[in-house]
């Protein structure tokens, strides 16, 4: 069941976007194309679904601001610079299960209302107008006549990380954090980074992810194959919701590096340099397998148990 967006009128039929480079956008709320996309807008191809479009065959496809009213004629102006068509779409040929095929961000491009180099944090939407089965031409368009897809183009990526812990770390865990960036909304999942020389040019992606919730990344040493003494550089970045797969959206700059060496960690009582002789609670055996101070505890109140009974 297709419900209708949020910014789109009640009455109006939603179309949608159902794949972009043959993936399938039935798990995502937003239809995005990234900086990738826009790089190669003639071979970044798209399927569009029509509801409601039983019997229909053509369609006349217009590219439109986001509300900008593409039904009436008087938003179809080169004036207005609100609506424009999509000149190699029409009409466009309505096949199976009422869906175009193989639409190119191209054709949005070249309508001049579809902005790839816009500069908005989180992307900026358009709507494709769809007018069944002929061409507007000069008239208003009823609702039942036409149906709206939404799009968004984002092609900025998340900044640079601002980190907030230690910038060099020991030990067999890690931890690195930051600050939450200006579009965490919009952020898909952090991606970490690995340089042996400390140089961010030859870091490489580690395959460890965080949610796009986070601002924690607790990496094990082990998981870094870190053996004891070794050390490596990691560096984390943001990576956006503009695509279909998650992790292949916009991705920011790599953060700072944080120095990471593995090293033993000890408990307080395998500490040589701490006299645990003392401590109220204590294993009964120390690494060393010597008697800890617990068992001298026992010792004495068995020694005590025993000098009663003999003293009766």
């Amino acid at each position: 069941m297709l419900l209708a967006a949020p910014s789109f009128a009640q009455t109006e039929q939603e179309d949608t976007i159902t794949t972009i480079n043959e993936e399938s956008t039935v798990n995502v709320t937003k239809k995005y194309f990234n900086a990738e996309n826009c790089a190669d807008p003639a071979n970044t191809l798209y399927d569009l679904t029509l509801t409601n479009a039983d019997g229909v065959t053509n369609a006349y496809l217009w590219a439109g601001v986001q509300n900008a009213g593409c039904e009436q004629n008087i938003k179809r102006t080169d004036q207005q610079l609100l609506c424009r068509k999509m000149a190699n779409s029409n009409p466009a040929q309505v096949v199976d299960n009422t869906t175009v095929f193989n639409l190119t961000l191209q054709e949005l491009v070249d309508s001049g209302i579809v902005d790839c180099q816009n500069t908005a944090l989180v992307g900026q939407p358009y709507w494709i107008y769809s007018f069944r089965t002929q061409d507007p031409g000069g008239l208003d368009v009823a609702t039942d006549g036409y149906g709206i897809a939404e799009l968004w183009v984002d092609v900025t990526p998340p900044d640079e990380l601002s980190l907030t812990s230690q910038p060099m770390q020991d030990g067999s865990q890690f931890e690195i954090t930051w600050s939450s960036p200006d579009d965490s909304t919009e952020i898909q999942l952090y991606k970490l980074y690995r340089s042996d020389s400390g140089d961010p040019a030859s870091a490489v992606d580690t395959g460890l992810t965080a949610q796009g919730t986070a601002t924690t990344f607790t990496v094990n040493a082990s998981a870094l194959d870190l053996a004891l003494g070794e050390s490596t550089s990691v560096f984390v970045t943001a990576v956006d919701m503009a695509a279909v797969t998650p992790g292949n959206g916009n991705e920011g700059p790599l953060s700072e590096a944080t120095a990471v060496t593995a090293a033993q960690t000890l408990g307080f009582c395998d500490d040589p340099n701490v006299d645990c002789s003392g401590c109220s609670v204590s294993p009964l055996v120390v690494p060393t397998s010597q008697p800890s101070s617990g068992l001298w505890v026992i010792g004495l109140a068995f020694a005590f148990v025993v000098g009663w009974r003999l003293r009766r």
